[in-house]
């Protein structure tokens, strides 16, 4: 059936932490929430499928009722993905605490992929321990 435009999808429920996550790292995000899982944190995963229009009724709710979210995308920090799910929450008087996880504005070297994403801390088990410590979760 066709996608619609817009619409996200939640890939797995959780109470503890909002992952919304977009493109290539979607995945990442249900590895991580694996590993978070293991530490006795519960994560709701939405795969966001658009940058652009976001899908407000499904994030909006979720991030009111959860108040920790994660975004992940493979593209940059400032103005990316994850800038926009902060305005829109800001805009939306959801005044809550928000990782953003992505590629920093930083000069990246080439390397592969995996290389690349090890440099710049994306993968699971980093994101992990990035997330536990951000919305401090060892207990």
């Amino acid at each position: 059936e066709p996608l619609k435009i817009g619409e996200g999808e939640i890939l797995e429920d959780g109470d503890d932490i909002l992952i919304i996550a977009y493109g290539s790292m979607v995945s990442g995000a249900t590895e991580t929430a694996k590993i978070l899982k293991t530490k006795g944190i519960s994560a709701c995963i939405v795969n966001a499928r658009f940058v652009r229009p976001l899908d407000k009724e499904l994030l909006l709710p979720l991030a009111s009722k959860i108040k920790k979210v994660v975004t992940m995308e493979e593209g940059t920090l400032i103005g990316g993905f994850g800038s926009a799910i902060v305005e829109m929450l800001n805009d939306n008087d959801i005044n809550i605490s928000v990782c953003r996880i992505g590629i920093p504005d930083v000069l990246v070297d080439h390397a592969s992929p995996d290389q690349s994403k090890e440099t710049l801390g994306l993968k699971p088990d980093q994101m992990a321990v990035k997330i536990i410590k951000k919305f401090n979760l060892d207990n």
